[in-house]
């Protein structure tokens, strides 16, 4: 397993690791917004109007890409976001959301040390970021859809 920066040359894998995971943990409105994420990752422009910088990453296995994600530091605040995290749904329980997820930690921590990170995710997935130290601050219901919340949560220092 393998953890580098995004490429252009990602994009149709992520959008397919994207996929793989809606309706079940992204809403089907969200492709088209991951879709434009990657395509400002690739110019290098900021696709959120919040962002002071966003940094995106890929995991593969041999070769082949089967995750992405990454944080965007957000302007005037101490805050940094992490953004689009997934592992394909073929591939969820071995440990490469782990692995992710700790990857982003480590180099928050080795960039930007003094920035608190947040998130927000479903409620399906709350019981994984919170074995990593990651607190519930506010529940949206059916924010997404009429079946996933938006649960904001922030990590415990």
């Amino acid at each position: 397993m393998n953890i580098r920066p995004y490429t252009a040359a990602d994009h149709d894998t992520c959008m397919e690791a994207m996929r793989s995971n809606t309706p079940a943990y992204f809403a089907e409105d969200e492709l088209v917004m991951f879709d434009r994420w990657l395509e400002a990752q690739e110019i290098g422009r900021l696709e959120h109007p919040v962002s002071e910088k966003e940094v995106y990453f890929i995991l593969e296995e041999d070769g082949r890409v089967w995750g992405c994600g990454g944080y965007l530091l957000v302007k005037d605040t101490d805050e940094i976001f992490l953004a689009w995290g997934m592992i394909h749904s073929s591939k969820h329980k071995k440990g490469w959301g782990k692995a992710l997820l700790n990857f982003r930690i480590q180099h928050i921590s080795e960039n930007h040390p003094d920035r608190k990170i947040a998130l927000s995710t479903t409620q399906d997935i709350v019981p994984f970021f919170e074995k990593y130290g990651f607190e519930i601050t506010q529940v949206k219901p059916r924010y997404y859809s009429s079946t996933l919340d938006r649960v904001e949560m922030e990590k415990r220092t």
